[in-house]
């Protein structure tokens, strides 16, 4: 077994009272911040409170107060500003890392899920990446919405681990497995070739933090044993009967969500063939924290209050 560190082991007095934090931020929500898309120095406590929203609450939602002239190069210096560089180089993206989901089915393209109007379950984005290569963020920018459907449904990870301990600790140490998971290897018709990937369900990200590599399908996954298929099991029925923590979000043109790669699904969608559904997404190896224009990162923020006993020691 690989034991989360004390922090997130279960039982530490640390553990409680993150525990207690986190289940205390749950209830509560954040509006949207309204920003310019043009973005100035001026807004930097506007951008401070998005990521401390991300932070808090696993994503935030955005809303520009007026359209954009450049919507690339607009969403990119957000990004920037948000320390979100470094891009996920997977199947599909443009030059800048962005990559426009719309329906494109009967395309090679299409045969991505995210790429037409079905239903995506329960997930975290890049669950197949290598662990040098694990997400710490995906972006969603509204270019126009579906005629019907297509709502986004967030889930904090960091719950479920809450009530995966409170429910059988040992679910913990089977997911935290370095070997919890094997997707095996897969050939590409156009060259997207990858080997077998082995990883764990529940880790622990480079900034500290809880993070995730979890799909709820069923084909090409591999566990590694019984009881860590039972424990996926679980921590799947934990994520459907956990509605009062589900976030659910349907986009509007000129709104946008950033996110801590935090468990979402998709419901499917109908389209107005004059006007389709247009995502703009991109997916960052980075968590979300507000960068200066002169390059200098804030204060990492926290997500156990400031007082703690866990940050005097530090």
């Amino acid at each position: 077994m690989t034991p989360l560190p004390a922090r997130f082991d279960g039982q530490s007095a640390d553990y409680q009272q993150w525990r207690d934090h986190r289940l205390q931020l749950a209830s509560t929500t954040a509006p949207p911040v309204i920003l310019s898309p043009t973005l100035t120095q001026a807004q930097d406590e506007r951008l401070k409170q998005l990521c401390t929203n991300a932070h808090s609450h696993g994503y935030a939602v955005y809303q520009w107060s007026e359209p954009s002239e450049n919507l690339n190069r607009d969403l990119t210096a957000l990004h920037d500003r948000l320390s979100l560089h470094s891009y996920d180089k997977g199947v599909v993206h443009d030059d800048n890392g962005l990559s426009l989901l719309t329906d494109l089915s009967g395309t090679s393209q299409g045969r991505f899920i995210p790429y037409t109007p079905r239903a995506m379950s329960w997930h975290t984005d890049g669950y197949y990446n290598t662990m040098d290569q694990s997400l710490g963020c995906f972006t969603l920018h509204c270019i126009n919405p579906a005629h019907s459907g297509g709502a986004l449904t967030l889930l904090d990870h960091q719950l479920i681990l809450i009530a995966l301990y409170d429910k059988n600790p040992q679910w913990v140490a089977l997911l935290s497995h370095p070997q919890a998971m094997t997707l095996p290897a897969n050939t590409d018709d156009v060259g997207h070739d990858r080997p077998d990937r082995h990883s764990p369900v529940l880790f622990i990200r480079s900034d500290g933090s809880p993070g995730a590599h979890f799909t709820t399908r069923t084909k090409n996954i591999e566990w590694r044993n019984p009881e860590t298929l039972a424990a996926a099991q679980a921590m799947k029925a934990l994520i459907d009967e956990s509605s009062h923590w589900h976030h659910t979000l349907t986009l509007s043109a000129g709104q946008g969500v950033i996110t801590r790669n935090i468990l979402h699904r998709r419901e499917a969608y109908t389209d107005d063939p004059d006007t389709p559904r247009k995502m703009l997404r991109g997916r960052y190896l980075q968590s979300p924290q507000l960068r200066s224009q002169f390059g200098r990162n804030s204060p990492q923020l926290q997500t156990i209050p400031p007082e703690s006993n866990h940050a005097a020691r530090k």
